[in-house]
């Protein structure tokens, strides 16, 4: 208020500034905004395990792992910076779980058609992912790209998305590439399966 009040004093002609309305908005708002956002989140993520978990069964189940792993990780990394959750933030980590989605089914694509040849489980495990990573490499490169470019032109809440979706994007490929082929190895390899649950 008296920072107004100087401003037309210091013109031409003196004004008197009288104050007729004055609000405070609080921060419920935002935060009604950011649970929202979370639950909008938790609901998607919720939908995505039932579905992989029903489209690809027993296979589903190691992508479910991949992906909580995913989510953990990046929240991890969240803290370490001390970022604080944004709506952006949100949508970031939502894009994410769609990415890690996206991976696995390459992936599993890949594995049933390895196994539609008539390929032993060991090999078309192998073979699916040595198909697929070409294709999520250029996938998750392509959109590290674009984020690399919000963060350098991007301000405020764009950055944060950009960020929150880079940490996302470099977990996933750990998690969904590396992660679970180690879980698909080590379970094919023990059972010395001849089927897989896909």
């Amino acid at each position: 208020g008296q920072t107004l009040s100087i401003v037309p004093r210091s013109g031409a002609l003196p004004a008197a500034v009288h104050v007729v309305e004055e609000r405070t908005v609080g921060p419920s708002l935002g935060q009604d905004s950011i649970e929202a956002g979370i639950r909008a989140g938790a609901v998607g993520a919720l939908l995505v395990i039932v579905f992989m978990v029903l489209y690809f069964r027993l296979s589903g189940m190691v992508a479910v792992a991949a992906l909580v792993l995913n989510i953990l990780g990046l929240l991890a990394c969240m803290a370490g910076f001390h970022a604080t959750l944004t709506l952006p933030g949100i949508a970031g980590i939502v894009l994410t779980i769609g990415m890690a989605v996206d991976t696995n089914v390459l992936i599993f694509e890949r594995i049933r058609e390895e196994l539609r040849n008539k390929k032993t489980v060991l090999s078309a495990i192998d073979a699916g992912y040595s198909r697929a990573y070409r294709t999520i490499i250029d996938a998750h490169v392509t959109n590290l790209l674009s984020a690399v470019a919000l963060m350098w032109f991007g301000t405020g809440p764009i950055r944060g998305f950009a960020v929150t979706l880079s940490i996302g994007l470099i977990i996933n490929l750990i998690t969904a590439v590396g992660v679970s082929k180690m879980i698909f190895d080590a379970w094919s390899l023990r059972r010395r399966v001849n089927t897989i649950s896909i």
